[in-house]
C-alpha cells in the first residue's frame, strides 16, 4: 500500500480584499461593543510609517476625545475612509489631520466623523503600540517636520534618481 502524502500546511494565510463601506456596518458593530480588529493598510499617505499592503493596524473604539499625534480612521463626507494623524486639535473641537506622507492639511474633521483610533500596529513583521518609545518619538518628529515635508520627499526622489551629484573621486 502506498502511503498518502498530506499537503503541507503553510503560515501564509488566504488574503482578500473588502471595500471598507461593505464592512462598515460589521465594524460599527465590533467596536460599538468595546471590541477591536486588525486590517491591512492599503495606500501610501502614511508612509514612512505604515506601508500599504504590508502593515497591519489594530483598530480600538474612539475615545471621548481625541489627541494630538492620535491615528484615527474616519469617514470623509464624500464617504472615503482615511487613516491620518492628528496634527492640531482646533478650539471648536474639530480636528486637522495629514497623513505621514502629505503636506496637505485636512481641516475642520468633526468627532462625529471619528470611527477608530489606531492602537497597535504590525509595521514589517514587528508589533508596535502606542505606548513604545520610539513610536512616540517617531510621531513627535513627524509632525514637528510637517512644514519640512515638501523639502524631505523632494529630497528623497532626487536621491532615488540620482539626480544629486555625489562627490566625485579626483
Amino acid at each position: 500500500m502506498h502511503k498518502k502524502e498530506m499537503p503541507v500546511p503553510t503560515t501564509e494565510r488566504a488574503v482578500k480584499k473588502i471595500n471598507l463601506a461593505d464592512m462598515y456596518p460589521l465594524m460599527q458593530e465590533v467596536l460599538g461593543n468595546g471590541g477591536s480588529f486588525s486590517l491591512t493598510i492599503t495606500g501610501t499617505s502614511m508612509y514612512p510609517f505604515i506601508l500599504g499592503g504590508r502593515d497591519q493596524v489594530t483598530l480600538s473604539p474612539v475615545p471621548e476625545r481625541l489627541k494630538k499625534k492620535d491615528l484615527p480612521l474616519y469617514r470623509r463626507r464624500d464617504g472615503s475612509f482615511v487613516l491620518h494623524r492628528i496634527v492640531k486639535v482646533e478650539k471648536d473641537g474639530s480636528y486637522t489631520c495629514c497623513g505621514d506622507h502629505h503636506w496637505d492639511l485636512e481641516k475642520g474633521l468633526q468627532h462625529d466623523q471619528m470611527i477608530a483610533l489606531a492602537t497597535a500596529y504590525v509595521r514589517k513583521g514587528k508589533k508596535l503600540t502606542n505606548r513604545n518609545v520610539w513610536y512616540r518619538m517617531y510621531r513627535t518628529l513627524w509632525i514637528w517636520m510637517l512644514p519640512l515635508r515638501p523639502y524631505f520627499f523632494g529630497l528623497l526622489r532626487r536621491i532615488k534618481n540620482r539626480k544629486i551629484l555625489v562627490f566625485r573621486k579626483r
